[in-house]
């Protein structure tokens, strides 16, 4: 009986989450973006500084803008200009300068050209990317590449990291601390192929 009960107290509790509503809500004159998960219930979840009065909700929910900004959740879009903001499609977006993977830049994407392939890679005319983070290709080889996801269970999955952990662990990509980022967004589970070369996420597999 105890063991029913249990279940039930459990399919309740499920079902209280689920029915609440995550988002973009006001509260005590400010936006904040409010979450619920099993083990607290309620978050309330500050967001970034933000113009109350201008602040409105996009399409896709997890986004907002105010006069100044864009916000993915409760994070501000480094640079981002809401004056241009599109989004695109699987948490992309992009303005007239730059391409954005939820509130990280895709680096060096060009929005012009910018297109998605099977997640989490994409490209544009000079670059094939993984999550955020550009492939070592040649500009020749960006056509011949081809998404192959051979664990398909997983190949959809990504993390997202601070630069500087990112950086001490690949210390090849020494030179994104000269760039105007604070993470990137990689896929370690993914794979793609050129004529001569194959990837694992954002790795070259060497033979």
């Amino acid at each position: 009986m105890k063991q029913i009960k249990k279940h039930i107290l459990i399919i309740f509790v499920l079902t209280f989450l689920i029915s609440c509503n995550s988002g973009y809500q006001k509260e005590k004159g400010k936006w904040v973006w409010i979450s619920y998960d099993e083990a607290v219930g309620k978050r309330v979840n500050q967001i970034d500084e933000h113009d109350f009065e201008s602040f409105q909700i996009l399409d896709d929910e997890n986004y907002a803008k105010d006069k100044n900004s864009v916000f993915h959740i409760r994070n501000k879009i480094k640079n981002a200009d809401p004056n241009y903001f599109e989004l695109i499609d699987n948490g992309y977006s992009k303005d007239k300068y730059s391409v954005y993977l939820d509130d990280e830049m895709v680096i060096f994407a060009n929005p012009k050209s910018f297109q998605l392939l099977q997640f989490p890679y994409s490209k544009d005319d000079s670059h094939v990317f993984c999550g955020t983070l550009p492939l070592n290709l040649e500009k020749s080889e960006i056509e011949e590449f081809k998404v192959t996801n051979i664990n398909e269970s997983m190949s959809n999955t990504t993390s997202s990291i601070l630069l500087s952990h990112f950086v001490k662990y690949n210390p090849e990509y020494k030179w994104l601390d000269t760039l105007n980022i604070d993470g990137i967004i990689i896929g370690k589970w993914a794979t793609g192929e050129t004529k001569n070369k194959k990837f694992k996420g954002f790795k070259e597999l060497k033979e």
